[in-house]
């Protein structure tokens, strides 16, 4: 889905943590050798797990990860992997060739050498290691190499639990025992090796959740609202027969129906039919009971069934802020990222602090947060009258809802990363490289502020025009200031054309680059809210230059034509112009909105995302089209809209292939290993958290190794180590958030 999430993620894998040298260390019952030259090892017809370990195909299958040092790797005439080192840098794992795609099972024991030699004599630490959560070794040792090549081998029982996809790597940072003046100087590596020498003790490991054949809303439902089950099967059985709804409380019968609708469905890769409920509604907790296919999980049917997720959804929101004190049993830490940020390129300082920790990582990114602050403000502008202001965040109690007062939380942090002589915004705030699973304020390196993009700028010329707008009945103070940053940024645009490259990482920052070259999506989104919230024709006539059908159907961060579309459609005056242009862009929605429809029409779990659409993030996708129902049934009220979008949000609590509850913390089965550093520090999910979901792309080491087989909406893992399934985001989240509400009040 994202590619500039893809980079972060990708990176934060390569993030290694410190453990015990040694290969044996408490665990293994032998050291490393270190021999000169080669000798047989007896293994010659074994196979050999590290494939092209002696890099007869180039570089296929290594890689190199920098965190501070400066290297090239290649292959030499010799055959072998050079690492020719410019600078080490000063972490350990500065500089680290790697290696994925192979397995360790608990219980068997391995035999894992290579030879190495070096221009100068220096230690390094190789690793076999856990590649995700606390990145620790299962075996490693640091060896001394120099000149005369030395062949490295170690025996090791693997004594954890298995593991499908670990990772093969090799420290060549300063680590201790190295030069101090340790500078540049070259490594030689060949002939990896990797055999299972005896798996006699294997220690069968089934990593697999047991899961129903009935798949069911585990939060629930509300009373009047269409309720149904999804039975699931082989493809190519039979699937009928009647079904019971029962009442857990006093295990009685309270509905008997028919299996209906059998299909293929193709994205899940099942034979599926469907039990519709929807006559139970009297409060209850209830289960789904079948002959044939077994029983779902419980669930529950209320008027305030949606009221505690939608209470943590939000809270996801405090508990991600930067720069303060948070106040929570399990999350609460102190203000984090307090100091001034380098202005990259400069010798210049500037205090960005506040904000919203984007993700899994303690970076804070404009775009992205653009779409996570738009998506509360809409569900404010729509459902205004449901939110309170006692939720329990600091601001509670002063008057003002508190879904706004979290808003302003972003929207202040936001409004320090506009250049105060340009107008121009920067796009990021992050360090260098990404922390390990440590909590926010024990990432203490320099934060860097990333150059200014047009995208950035122009996602912030939107937000700050809405908000000009959500805010002018509550502080008109505010809602001038905001407007003033957004035409600010809108001048800063007309000077400064796309020059089709977008923003790029510079060479030493590693963090996400939510990279977009195309920006005229972002400029059309701004103009529309100007527009909107100023009601100045001037607006209105640059709109018009653009074709809405060329701007992008989408809500994500990186398209968010659909936003420009709705604001436009949505403008007191929009639908009163003369001209053709107001039609052109509601046909232009609704092409988008019966494409949702049909998608969801089509497949047996209701999902509105095609099934090439279970990419990284696809359960945003999902959330952002049960959005976007809602919003067309805002426009033209129709009940299959807001039918549909019931639909969404039945999937992310858990009517999917999967069985999961894709939120944190609620239902009968739902993750448990996010890639979220907060969690992974305190060794517990935060609550309310939405997933990523399927990633048919297998976008990461563990997927790949488990779930190549899957059909796409099949697709997912809950494991800490696979990040394409199971990170979080706050623009995640927030579309959840009007989805949840919207459903709520219908």
């Amino acid at each position: 889905m994202t590619k500039g999430k893809r980079i972060f993620a990708i990176a934060m894998a390569m993030v290694m943590g410190l453990s015990v040298a040694g290969c044996g260390g408490k665990k293994q019952p032998t050291d490393s050798t270190v021999e000169e030259g080669t000798e047989s090892t007896g293994n010659e017809a074994r196979e050999n797990m590290i494939k092209n370990g002696d890099f007869s195909e180039d570089l296929t299958n290594w890689a190199l990860y920098l965190e501070g040092g400066s290297a090239t790797q290649l292959v030499n005439d010799a055959g072998e992997m050079e690492i020719q080192v410019s600078s080490p840098g000063k972490k350990e794992h500065a500089i680290q060739p790697y290696y994925d795609g192979f397995s360790l099972d608990m219980g068997c024991v391995y035999e894992y050498s290579f030879d190495v030699h070096s221009t100068v004599e220096r230690t390094m630490q190789w690793r076999l290691q856990l590649n995700g959560g606390d990145y620790h070794a299962y075996v490693s040792d640091i060896i001394t190499v120099n000149e005369e090549v030395q062949h490295v081998t170690c025996t090791f029982t693997m004594e954890e639990a298995s593991d499908p996809a670990p990772r093969l790597c090799v420290n060549m940072g300063m680590l201790e025992g190295c030069p101090e003046d340790l500078g540049e100087h070259t490594v030689y590596f060949d002939n990896f090796e990797l055999y299972l020498i005896d798996d006699s003790g294997k220690v069968s490991s089934d990593t697999s959740v047991e899961t129903p054949d009935i798949n069911i809303n585990q939060v629930g439902y509300l009373p009047n609202a269409e309720k149904k089950a999804v039975v699931r099967g082989e493809l190519g059985t039979d699937i009928s027969g009647s079904f019971d709804v029962v009442n857990v409380d006093t295990d009685e019968v309270v509905f008997t129906g028919e299996l209906e609708n059998s299909m293929e469905n193709t994205a899940s890769g099942e034979q599926t039919a469907i039990a519709d409920f929807s006559e139970v509604t009297e409060t209850g907790t209830y289960k789904i009971v079948t002959e044939d296919f077994g029983e779902s999980f419980e669930f529950e049917i209320s008027d305030t069934v949606y009221d505690e997720v939608t209470d943590s959804a939000m809270r996801m929101f405090y508990l991600q802020r930067c720069g303060e004190a948070v106040t929570d049993d399990s999350y609460g830490h102190e203000a984090c990222h307090t100091g001034e940020a380098a202005i990259y390129g400069s010798d210049g300082t500037a205090a960005v602090n506040g904000g919203w920790h984007d993700a899994g990582d303690y970076g804070r990114y404009v775009v992205p947060g653009a779409k996570a602050a738009a998506d509360l403000m809409l569900t404010y502008e729509t459902y205004g009258d449901v939110f309170g202001d006692e939720t329990g965040i600091p601001e509670s109690g002063n008057g003002i809802p508190d879904i706004l007062d979290e808003v302003k939380y972003e929207l202040d942090w936001m409004l320090t990363m506009q250049d105060s002589q340009s107008g121009g915004v920067y796009h990021k705030v992050t360090c260098e490289i990404f922390p390990g699973s440590v909590m926010p304020e024990e990432e203490t390196d320099q934060l860097i502020l990333a150059p200014v993009s047009t995208t950035a700028t122009a996602d912030f010329a939107a937000t700050m025009a809405m908000a000009a707008r959500v805010f002018k009945d509550i502080d008109s103070d505010y809602s001038n200031s905001c407007l003033a940053a957004a035409e600010k940024a809108w001048n800063y645009l007309e000077g400064t054309p796309n020059d089709g490259v977008g923003f790029r990482n510079p060479d030493s920052i590693s963090t996400g680059a939510y990279d977009d070259k195309e920006d005229a999506d972002e400029r059309y989104w701004a103009l529309a809210e100007l527009y909107k919230t100023t009601g100045n024709e001037t607006y209105s006539s640059k709109l018009k230059e653009y074709d809405p059908t060329k701007i992008g159907g989408d809500l994500g961060w990186q398209t968010v034509g659909l936003y420009g579309m709705y604001a436009y459609l949505t403008s007191s005056s929009a639908a009163l112009s003369s001209d053709n242009y107001y039609p052109t862009v509601k046909d232009a929605f609704y092409d988008a909105v019966d494409t949702a429809l049909e998608h969801s029409n089509e497949d047996a779990y209701g999902v509105a995302i095609g099934n090439d659409d279970y990419c990284w993030g696809s359960n945003m996708g999902v959330a952002n089209k049960g959005m976007l129902l809602l919003m067309a049934n805002q426009l033209t009220p129709d009940e299959k809209y807001v039918t549909a979008a019931r639909c969404q949000l039945d999937y992310l609590l858990g009517t999917n292939t999967n069985s999961y509850c894709f939120v944190t913390g609620f239902g009968t089965l739902s993750p448990e290993n996010p890639h979220h550093r907060p969690s992974q520090a305190v060794g517990e999910a935060m609550s309310g958290m939405l997933v990523g979901g399927p990633d048919s792309d297998l976008e990461d080491p563990y997927a790949q190794a488990t779930l190549s087989e899957n059909a796409n909406a099949a697709c997912y893992v809950d494991n800490v180590q696979s990040y394409s399934c199971n990170e979080v985001t706050i623009y995640w989240n927030s579309p959840l958030v009007y989805l949840l509400v919207g459903v709520e009040t219908q």
